[in-house]
């Protein structure tokens, strides 16, 4: 656990919070126990909150991963409180590389305030799943050639976490469009925030590049799904000829056993004392065995 530690003037990281950072954030910054709490939680859904006692705000964002590996760790939370000028950014081990980004982008304008950083934050991290979206595109089409080329269960299962991780990142960002939505409309609200119209542009800005990865994602998870349905289809279709020949092949060699099993009794049959009763059994064996060949032909069912 680490204790709180200050990146800059404006900008404090909180990393794995424990019970001494919770005292100290709210003695200090009079944080309540339901934002801390919203903080704290692992799996807390992209949200904007705004306490108008303190006059402190809380977004929480989701921020992504990794395309591959565990499917519920490709994307985690990060939460920002702003209090006043003083921005909190909470972090786990997992998200803590955010911070070199927080810091990066503080320390080219210092002259930017809190809500200019925060913005910047937001839009980075939008921007991030860019990067991820093009991956996952190039692991899809991977994918598919391998499919093409042979299909194994394999190329199905990589396809089906293809397509697991592909919903986990629609539904993080359908949570940070919502966000990001929810953020303007309380701005707007009469709030005792009040940003300049450069700063309310770049949340336009911020909102149009998420509606825009939302709309990559589903176009991608829409993909994904109908290259699975396609090659279960064309699975399904391969043990549907597979069962059609077994049955075919089934059908026409159930014929020979039932002739040689009368010509085996030890019964009186027609030709069954002459040298040449042998081809007599084949021919009255090939016969029917063709004709019903021919029916399946003309059935269409061969």
């Amino acid at each position: 656990m680490s204790p709180l530690t200050q990146a800059n003037n404006q900008v404090i990281a909180v990393t794995n919070m424990d019970d001494q950072d919770r005292r100290a954030l709210k003695v200090n910054y009079h944080l309540t126990d339901k934002f801390l709490a919203y903080v704290a939680d692992p799996v807390e859904r992209a949200r904007v909150e705004y306490n108008e006692f303190t006059e402190t705000w809380l977004i929480v964002y989701n921020l992504s991963l990794a395309v591959t590996g565990e499917s519920h760790k490709v994307i985690q939370p990060i939460s920002l409180v702003i209090h006043h000028n003083q921005l909190i950014v909470f972090v786990t081990d997992q998200t803590s590389f955010i911070l070199d980004e927080v810091n990066s982008l503080t320390a080219a304008d210092q002259t930017q305030g809190v809500w200019d950083a925060v913005f910047d934050l937001l839009y980075q991290v939008t921007t991030d799943y860019f990067d991820y979206i093009q991956q996952m595109g190039e692991l899809r089409a991977n994918i598919e050639e391998q499919l093409h080329h042979h299909s194994s269960s394999k190329q199905i299962f990589n396809l089906a976490d293809l397509s697991k991780n592909q919903t986990y990142f629609l539904t993080a960002a359908n949570g940070n469009l919502i966000t990001i939505s929810q953020l303007r409309l309380l701005i707007g609200q009469g709030t005792r925030l009040k940003l300049d119209q450069r700063t309310i542009a770049h949340l336009a800005e911020i909102e149009v590049e998420a509606k825009q990865v939302q709309e990559m994602l589903e176009l991608n998870s829409d993909i994904v799904d109908k290259v699975s349905n396609t090659y279960n289809n064309l699975l399904n279709i391969n043990l549907n000829n597979v069962m059609k020949v077994l049955t075919i092949y089934s059908v026409v060699l159930m014929i020979p056993p039932i002739i040689f099993g009368f010509y085996g009794m030890n019964t009186f049959l027609p030709f069954a004392d002459k040298d040449w009763g042998w081809i007599f059994t084949i021919v009255i064996t090939i016969i029917p065995s063709i004709y019903i060949i021919y029916r399946l032909k003309h059935n269409h069912f061969i």
